[in-house]
Parts: C-alpha cells; structure tokens; sequence
C-alpha cells in the first residue's frame, strides 16, 4: 500500500541490519536445507526445488505463530496482574 505524500514530501525506510541477516538466513540456509532433504528424501530434483521454495516459507510462519503466541502470552499476564479483585471479607 503506497503511502501518501504532499508535494514536498518524501519517506525515508529504515532496515535494521539485523533484519538483513534474519532475511537471509531464512532464505538461504532454509532454501537449502530444504532443498537437500527434499531431494534425498524424494530422489528427485524437481522435489527438491520445490522443496528449497516451501522450507523458507514455512520457516517464516513457524516464526510468525511463535512471536504471535509469546505476545498473546505476555498480554494474557499482564492483565492477570492489574485485574482486580474482589475484597477478602476478614
């Protein structure tokens, strides 16, 4: 989605290097490990091709749904810790 700008305008994006070298571990090292298992297990190149596409992709929602469960988690505890009590009758 393009963000809008006035006429004297412009947007500068900021990426972090640490993003870099997550980006490309992902590709590169789940590409291939992919790849590899993919086409020893499969005895076939054409697997393993396939095989080096899926890996990073699934690599990247298991880290999705990871980040996403430890932020519910941490949601989850912080209201635990604010929620209010009833009064102990003593």
């Amino acid at each position: 989605m393009p963000i809008m700008k006035k006429k004297n305008e412009f947007v500068i994006y900021v990426v972090s290097l640490s993003n870099i070298k997550r980006y490309m571990s992902i590709e590169f090292i789940g590409g291939s490990c992919g790849y590899i298992i993919a086409q020893r297990a499969l005895q076939s190149d054409l697997l393993g091709m396939i095989g080096s596409i899926i890996a990073p992709m699934a690599i990247r929602r298991v880290l999705q749904w990871q980040q996403l469960k430890s932020e519910r988690h941490a949601h989850l505890d912080l209201r635990s810790l604010f929620k209010q009590s009833a009064p102990n009758p003593t």
